[in-house]
């Protein structure tokens, strides 16, 4: 009987030259996706061994026969450093036409433009490796890599490009780049000392496996032991094992699953750019959807557990409705609602709950919402952590793939947030009494209030630079005389971190306030006093505006004082409370008057 498998000890120049020595990269692979760290390392490795050691092990292959009748052989592992080596070969076939030329006669193993032509392409006719990821990539690769004089002169690309996982001809290009730097530095004459080690010193095991189905499975044995592979991969690879096991006596049926399965894969990696996330971290989501509990195991063994008794390609296209949901429904959908909870924390949380709503067809989704984004801003707010909410958010799960009622769903929430051993909404109140400027919610919850003036506010980004929180009255206001009418207030201390005291401004709009007296500050805000050409306009955000009109209206007498803080903190309690959902008429008696009486009765 033949074996299941066979691990061979290859020479690069066997890798490359056996007359089984065909290679593609099937379908279920990525992309090539070698970049400068990858390179580097490969190429000073290879280097210091040529020092070093008179042999080198650079790693195993794992190969497959594939499930169409080809001489070509699947590699199942391996794709990257097997490609890297192509370029590399590639670029001495371009670059050093004569390579060890002049040595021929005198070393038997010396390595010719010859064997490095045949190497690349066997008898003439048929390339060594073939790209099967995509028609596309096979193209790029022939046009950019394999065709006579296309791998040398090929320029780095830009670092935008070469972040962009579904193209790599970027990569193609970056590699060739990178060795024909590296060939020229050595000169031909050192480039042939090192072509000969590398075909000749240079070995890795190949395994060839008998089915694909098994070559998968030993490729998960091996990553258990170190290999470098992402979940999603295995996650890939385990499914698509299972649709070899699934139609194991019938090759038509099988391949047919496969390609679906691989369309609706692609489909969802597309999505994982779109949306910038990771397929990893959209299989999280899943898996707490899947789940409804805190895991138990890692996120591979635990969906394993979940998809071992399912259908692959049902698997894939649920996962696929997954995923359309959150391009559509959250990343895409533009409103003051959705936009409020990007700036939040537990990320992996609220997007898995907002997403079984949608996947789970909960009917009063639109009013839940709301619901779920009070809940976490109280708890972020209230100084909660991960462990206070983590179980909460996996009951919601559970509850909204029981459709349960809105109601009940509403009642408990509000149980947990006014539970005696939490206070969380007391404490919550609390801190927004208190100086915010430094807390991690207050930009968020200062935009937040900013989306409720507008009908159809833009999304402004937490990591926009350009976006600050601007005093109104400077944190060094005793160092400028415009302010000196704060000089003798007892408490300004207490108001000038406080909500009273802080709006929004672009980034421009604050250089030019900075420590100014209100009559400059207010030029900037509206761009009259702006120095800054590019920037002359009112600012953008209404809740600056708002100063700006009370001060063109005379309100205050024209200044920011104590009174001009008191009303401004008034005004932000009311649209918290329209926000949260909470009370702070307390809150809203806050005054300066009632500070100081409480200074002198104490």
């Amino acid at each position: 009987m033949e074996d299941i498998f066979k691990p061979q000890s290859l020479t690069i120049k066997q890798l490359f030259g056996n007359a089984d020595a065909l290679y593609q990269i099937p379908r279920y692979q990525r992309p090539y996706s070698w970049g400068d760290e990858q390179l580097d390392k490969l190429w000073t490795d290879l280097r210091e061994a040529q020092e070093n050691e008179p042999n080198y092990f650079l790693g195993s292959v794992i190969t497959a026969k594939p499930e169409d009748a080809s001489n070509y052989i699947d590699i199942v592992d391996g794709q990257q450093r097997l490609t890297t080596l192509l370029v590399l070969l590639c670029v001495y076939r371009d670059m050093y036409p004569e390579i060890n030329s002049d040595i021929l006669d005198k070393d038997p193993f010396a390595i010719d433009a010859n064997i490095i032509k045949t190497s690349i392409k066997f008898n003439d006719r048929f390339e060594r490796l073939r790209l099967k990821t995509h028609s596309n990539h096979e193209s790029d690769f022939q046009e950019l890599i394999l065709s006579p004089g296309a791998a040398i002169g090929n320029e780095y690309p830009y670092k935008r490009d070469l972040r962009r996982q579904e193209e790599p001809k970027y990569k193609f290009l970056n590699t060739s780049a990178f060795f024909t730097e590296k060939l020229e530095d050595l000169g031909e004459e050192e480039a042939g000392t090192f072509i000969n080690y590398l075909f000749n010193k240079v070995k890795i095991i190949r395994i060839d496996c008998q089915s694909v189905s098994f070559a998968i499975k030993l490729f998960q044995v091996l990553n258990d032991r170190g290999l470098d592979l992402s979940n999603s991969d295995l996650i890939k690879s385990f499914l698509i094992g299972q649709i070899h096991k699934k139609h194991v006596d019938d090759p038509e049926q099988r391949k047919q699953k496969e390609n679906q399965f691989m369309d609706d894969w692609k489909f969802c990696e597309t999505i994982a750019i779109d949306t910038e996330e990771s397929m990893n971290d959209l299989f999280v989501m899943y898996e707490y959807y899947l789940l409804g509990n805190n895991p138990e195991k890692s996120l591979y063994d635990e969906l394993v557990r979940e998809f071992e008794t399912k259908n692959p390609n049902q698997v894939i296209a649920d996962f696929k409705r997954f995923v359309s949901f959150y391009k559509k429904d959250v990343y895409n959908r533009e409103d003051s609602l959705m936009y409020g909870f990007w700036y939040l924390r537990w990320t992996v949380y609220w997007k898995t709950i907002v997403l079984t709503a949608l996947h789970s067809g909960y009917p009063s989704y639109e009013e839940f919402l709301p619901i779920l984004k009070r809940y976490y801003y109280l708890n972020w707010i209230a100084g909660n952590t991960l462990s206070k909410i983590k179980q909460t958010s996996f009951n919601i799960i559970k509850w909204l793939k029981e459709k349960r009622p809105l109601f009940e769903i509403k009642s408990d929430l509000e149980a947990l947030l006014t539970d005696p051993g939490n206070h969380t909404i007391n404490r919550a109140i609390v801190n927004l009494d208190n100086d915010v400027y430094f807390e991690a919610w207050c930009k968020p919850l200062l935009l937040m209030i900013e989306y409720n003036q507008q009908d159809n506010p833009p999304f402004y980004l937490m990591s926009d630079k350009n976006i600050h929180i601007e005093h109104v009255l400077p944190r060094g206001f005793m160092k400028n005389p415009e302010w000196v009418h704060f000089n003798n207030v007892e408490g300004i201390e207490d108001w000038i971190n406080s909500a009273a005291n802080l709006t929004l401004l672009s980034g421009s709009k604050n250089i030019a306030a900075t420590n100014a007296g209100l009559a400059l500050k207010i030029k900037a805000y509206d761009g009259t006093g702006n120095h800054i050409a590019s920037d002359t306009k009112i600012s953008s955000f209404i809740i600056t505006q708002k100063i700006v009109n009370d001060y063109n209206g005379g309100k205050f007498n024209g200044e920011w004082n104590t009174d001009a803080l008191e009303h401004r903190y008034r005004w932000f309690c009311t649209e918290v409370e329209r926000l949260l959902q909470i009370d702070l008429s307390e809150s809203k008696k806050a005054s300066f008057k009632s500070e100081a009486v409480e200074e002198s009765n104490n």
